[in-house]
């Protein structure tokens, strides 16, 4: 017996059109949320390896890389971030051996590292093109940028968010955040570099922040090799800066930290294990969280 294939008719069609409709609306947001949810564990493994290479420097040096600035806040300065100094023990030697120490981003050399993206130091739920964004601060050219930078710790005079200072530790009754921090690590760009070793996180390696994400798209002040572009204040909130380009520029309320990621951001502490911290934490907290020798009480977070 021979049986004829019945073709579809049009609302047999349009009716399983439809479900594959709803079959592929239902399946997309499951599937958003695990490419997520893979994003988010390879910026914590980003920040771990960050995290792991500031060990081996200290181990190595007995002392964190600086920070520092030398000269004229342009491309003639002649210091750097406390990123470079990590290439070796991110397996990026080549490129360490590459960086001419003293000299300004306009010695050759310095101008190529500058421009060189470093997988590691971006987030990958964050979108930023190739990793090379213009209107960089205190550069006449594009550079390459960075997710993560170190905590300045809470204290700040400028902006919505000032006065902000503690009564205890370094730079104790301190507003300027910049250049004399109460955090891990100070941006030292009109004085000398303030070192930073193991024994000085009083406050505890498992209870203070090293390193937080931040957002190039919304500060122009983030690119990994500038010393005034890789440290980041945790007296304006978490996440609190969402603001169109045209605010690159306004540093009192965006030289802060912030994430791609909903509801919060990573942090690397100290002591190399990295926590994800609600931006809804409270913000005496999350200033707590941000001193390494405040003694403050902090509990749970």
């Amino acid at each position: 017996m021979r049986f004829r294939r019945r073709g579809f008719t049009l609302i047999e069609l349009l009716t399983t059109l439809a479900l594959i409709g709803l079959l592929v609306s239902l399946l997309l947001p499951a599937v958003q949320m695990a490419r997520e949810a893979a994003r988010r564990t390879q910026c914590r493994n980003h920040l771990k390896q960050i995290g792991l290479a500031l060990h081996l420097y200290h181990d190595s040096n007995n002392v964190f890389p600086i920070n520092y600035g030398m000269g004229a806040y342009n491309e003639t300065n002649r210091g750097a971030s406390w990123l470079p100094r990590l290439l070796p023990h991110l397996d990026q030697a080549p490129l360490y051996s590459s960086v001419r120490w003293g000299e300004p981003l306009t010695q050759p050399d310095n101008d190529l590292v500058a421009k060189t993206v470093i997988g590691v130091f971006l987030c990958p739920s964050d979108v930023h093109g190739n990793g090379i964004m213009p209107n960089r601060r205190n550069s006449n050219d594009p550079r390459a940028v960075t997710n993560y930078k170190a905590c300045l710790g809470s204290n700040w005079e400028w902006g919505s968010s000032a006065p902000s200072m503690s009564s205890a530790g370094r730079n104790a009754n301190q507003t300027n955040g910049l250049e004399h921090c109460n955090g891990f690590l100070c941006r030292a760009g009109d004085t000398p570099p303030q070192t930073t070793r193991l024994g000085d996180i009083l406050d505890g390696t498992s209870s203070t922040f090293a390193v937080g994400e931040a957002v190039p798209e919304w500060t122009w002040h983030t690119w990994w090799y500038g010393f005034n572009a890789s440290t980041a204040t945790c007296a304006v909130r978490l996440n609190s800066w969402h603001r169109p380009e045209t605010s690159l520029s306004d540093w009192f309320e965006n030289y802060s930290f912030s994430s791609r990621h909903t509801g919060g951001g990573h942090f690397l502490m100290v002591d190399g294990s990295v926590r994800f911290i609600s931006e809804n934490i409270s913000h005496y907290v999350y200033r707590d969280v941000a001193t390494i020798q405040g003694s403050e009480s902090i509990g749970e977070f």
